[in-house]
């Protein structure tokens, strides 16, 4: 795998001489919807990410022909001395973070007096000003490169570099699973109710076909390749079949003139839109009395299953615990799991029946979430549905966002949510769990097998549930926590190394893996990911590999495959032919 670091123009780099700009006072000369407009083209016209110079997608028109010349010499010099070809001077986060700063600006600051061939000019000084505040990363002591790699591409990327397509089939994919789990688990009757009346409709369909139809708008208009921010009108539009839900249209929308509070200085004023937590659930801007604009794609496809568990997770006792376990452990990950199971397998658990009557079986102390055998092989399965908060995201702090990581997926010292009481004792999580578990086999006292034989290989595997956090980089942090693991705990046995993959690769991937069983893929990945030293057993871990782009790479979807899958998701969502593609 090669990886290519990009430079992301800042304000002093053009502007060395001058103190930090003011982004807020330059924007309030102009009216807040126009900066929202601008914003909207920033995030759909440029795709993730936009670069100087380009003749086909520039920034500046004619009217800001006075500050062209200036500027053109300063970047000039600037690539002249970097030895730059090209530089991204504005990425959909960007673009983001200027909404963000525009609506925690009251709609009554804004005096709507600048000058028009001045606005451009001041635009693309404010952008390089928010990037240079988004690239400043906190730490303590030295960083390895792996872990500057995953910070960056977690607090950084989140929501760019997404593809679009397998995001529309994951997001369905998971949304179906996550209705059928509402409409019919007894302890969801509540939280049913509350989406319902929230989003004032009658039926789960209300809500994922309004879902259906502003993404088709969107990539009408994207494809359309017009450079320009348009915006639909729900009483003018020819919805034949009833598909838009004016009542979910206006739940998923802000109104131009909200204020959404954010100070970046100030964690206490940020909760109401940290992380872009306002922007992830609504994201549309209502401009007028039924009129309203799709500002981002990214974000919008993500608000069909992604954003949902915030919308109904008041309606659970202890919600976060009864989601994971009963949803994304049982729902999720256990049918995946099964279903790519290969005639090498000699031994697995929960039984196939266990897993489609969704039972729950008695749990025992020690027991994995997924246990397979290959003949001596043992695949031990752990999955984590874990939430990093956002106010960490936000300040960019990568300490904090490894103790944070390390909390949730090794061992969990402390409640991380303030509200609750201390821990009595540490709880062990995701790669201690695989530790115990692989040594309770050791010590010949794991319950569930009781053939197995004398000698035998362990592949540890955690599954995560956020394809976020399944990024190079992540990888190499878990397995130093794993080695430290187990060359205390199992120093001479055969402990692979960890594999850190995401649901999503499991069920996209899962004729593979019944083809060729869990130990073979296993085993190649290694080959790629590890050295062994001369004994077999003990090895080094290269930092950057990643499963998911392993499978990727050596396990391609063709693109026939691809193309049902997508076609599959639009079946069931009941649409068919609405939309060919979403790249």
């Amino acid at each position: 795998m090669e990886f290519t670091i990009q430079k992301i123009l800042e304000f002093h780099d053009l502007f060395p001489k001058e103190k930090d700009l003011d982004v807020r006072t330059i924007l309030k000369k102009y009216s807040r919807e126009y900066i929202v407009r601008c914003c909207h083209v920033l995030c759909n016209n440029y795709s993730n990410s936009a670069f100087i110079p380009d003749n086909n997608n520039t920034f500046f028109s004619e009217v800001s022909k006075k500050h062209i010349p200036g500027l053109n010499e300063k970047i000039s010099k600037y690539l002249n001395t970097t030895g730059q070809d090209r530089v991204c001077y504005c990425t959909v986060k960007t673009a983001l973070e200027l909404m963000r700063v525009a609506f925690s600006i009251p709609v009554q600051e804004y005096k709507n007096e600048g000058q028009k061939e001045d606005f451009e000019y001041d635009l693309f000084r404010s952008v390089l000003m928010l990037n240079e505040n988004l690239m400043a990363f906190s730490h303590a002591g030295q960083l390895d490169l792996a872990t500057l790699l995953f910070a960056n591409y977690y607090v950084q990327n989140d929501i760019i570099n997404q593809n679009q397509s397998d995001t529309f089939v994951r997001q369905i994919t998971h949304y179906k699973k996550l209705v059928d789990f509402l409409e019919n688990h007894p302890k969801c009757a509540n939280a049913y109710e509350v989406f319902m009346q929230k989003m004032g409709i009658n039926s789960m369909d209300e809500y994922s076909k309004t879902w259906m139809s502003l993404v088709s708008l969107s990539m009408g208009y994207l494809k359309s390749g017009v450079k320009a921010c348009p915006i639909f009108d729900y009483n003018q539009l020819k919805d034949e079949d009833h598909l838009i839900s004016k009542s979910v249209l206006d739940n998923l929308c802000i109104d131009i003139t909200a204020t959404i509070p954010y100070d970046a200085e100030d964690a206490e004023s940020r909760d109401n839109n940290v992380d872009y937590r306002t922007f992830r659930s609504h994201p549309l801007v209502r401009v007028d009395s039924g009129k309203y604009l799709i500002y981002s794609l990214h974000l919008l496809l993500e608000r069909l299953y992604s954003s949902l568990f915030f919308d109904i997770k008041d309606g659970f006792k202890n919600a976060f615990a009864f989601y994971n376990k009963e949803f994304v452990e049982r729902r999720l990950f256990q049918p995946a799991a099964l279903a790519a199971l290969s005639k090498h397998t000699s031994f697995f658990w929960p039984t196939k029946h266990d897993v489609e009557e969704l039972n729950a079986p008695t749990e025992i102390d020690g027991q994995p979430d997924f246990y397979v055998r290959e003949d001596y092989n043992i695949i031990l399965f752990e999955c984590k549905a874990i939430r990093i908060k956002g106010e960490v995201k936000d300040k960019s702090d990568i300490t904090e966002l490894l103790d944070l990581l390390k909390q949730k997926l090794y061992q969990s010292t402390k409640n991380t949510d303030k509200s609750r009481k201390e821990k009595k004792k540490p709880e062990d999580l995701g790669v201690k769990q695989l530790g115990n578990q692989m040594k309770l086999i050791d010590d010949d006292d794991f319950e569930l097998d009781k053939n197995i034989p004398d000698e035998v290989a362990y592949y540890p595997v955690l599954v995560l549930e956020d394809t976020h956090l399944v990024i190079p980089g992540i990888s190499g942090i878990i397995n130093s926590w794993y080695k430290d693991l187990i060359d205390k705990e199992l120093p001479n046995q055969m402990c692979h190394p960890l594999v850190v993959m995401s649901i999503n690769t499991l069920i996209w991937h899962r004729q593979a893996f019944a083809r060729f069983g869990f130990h073979t893929i296993f085993d190649n990945y290694y080959s790629k990911a590890a050295k062994y030293e001369k004994d077999g057993i003990h090895w080094s871990f290269n930092p950057f590999s990643d499963f998911d782009t392993f499978m990727m790479e050596h396990y391609k979807i063709s693109k026939l495959e691809r193309q049902k899958m997508f076609n599959e998701s639009l079946n069931a969502l009941g649409l068919k032919k609405k939309i060919t593609s979403v790249n």
